[in-house]
């Protein structure tokens, strides 16, 4: 199934270019940076899928480790 993944800009400060934060519906929220480029603006959005893509909003454990476990 096809997630539902919603893309927003917001004012981040310049160390964040995006996050993402998972409704309780299960809808996906990606936030962008407003400070960074269109091409960072697509770097990150490709990341933050990825995540989706991956299922690392499922899993159970730290932040640090899915990270670790994603981009080894």
């Amino acid at each position: 199934m096809t997630p539902v993944v919603n893309v927003s800009l917001a004012d981040l400060p310049c160390s964040i270019k995006a996050y993402t934060v998972v409704s309780p519906d299960g809808t996906y929220n990606i936030i962008l940076s407003s400070r960074h480029t269109h091409y960072q603006h697509l770097l990150s959005y490709h990341h933050e899928m990825s995540h989706i893509e991956n299922g690392d909003y499922d899993k159970q454990c730290s932040a640090d480790l899915v990270k670790f476990f994603a981009h080894g």
